[in-house]
């Protein structure tokens, strides 16, 4: 019977042990699990601040080169303002000429001979009349009012 109470205890030492190696093993499993997850989550974080560094710099950039074709441009106004203002007016007598010096003398001669009558506009003293010969619409009411009156 000794015997049998020995291999007994063995037995359960022996599950015991076992269970025990097993629970030690996934806890180490887990742990370890979590530490490649973290490891992970921390060189995802290390490339997502270089991403932002680098949108910050090249961002930086842009708008140092934004400033500078804006200065550019500022310059380049103020040059042509300062060129345009000094340069003369443009005069209405010397304005180009198409024409030959003859043609431009006699349409200038011309010019004064126009008939007058040309240039008044002719406006008649009464209205147009109605393009039918009978009242039509809302005139036709109206016409047979005024005639049915008199």
């Amino acid at each position: 019977m000794t015997v049998t109470f020995a291999l007994a205890w063995l037995v359960a030492g022996l599950v015991v042990g076992i269970v025990a190696t097993r629970l030690y093993c996934l806890r180490q499993f887990n742990q370890s699990k979590l530490q490649v997850e973290l490891n992970e989550t921390k060189q995802q974080l290390q490339q997502y601040r270089s991403d932002v560094t680098e949108h910050v710099e090249t961002t930086h950039q842009l708008m140092s080169q934004l400033h500078e074709n804006y200065e550019k441009i500022a310059r380049h106004m103020a040059q042509t303002k300062m060129q345009l203002i000094e340069r003369p007016t443009f005069d209405n007598r010397s304005e180009l000429n198409y024409f030959s010096a003859d043609t431009t003398a006699q349409i200038r001669q011309s010019i004064h001979k126009l008939d007058e009558r040309r240039k008044v506009k002719d406006e008649p003293s009464y209205q147009p009349l109605d393009y039918s010969n009978t009242a039509s619409g809302l005139m036709k009411n109206k016409t047979e009012q005024n005639s049915s009156d008199n």
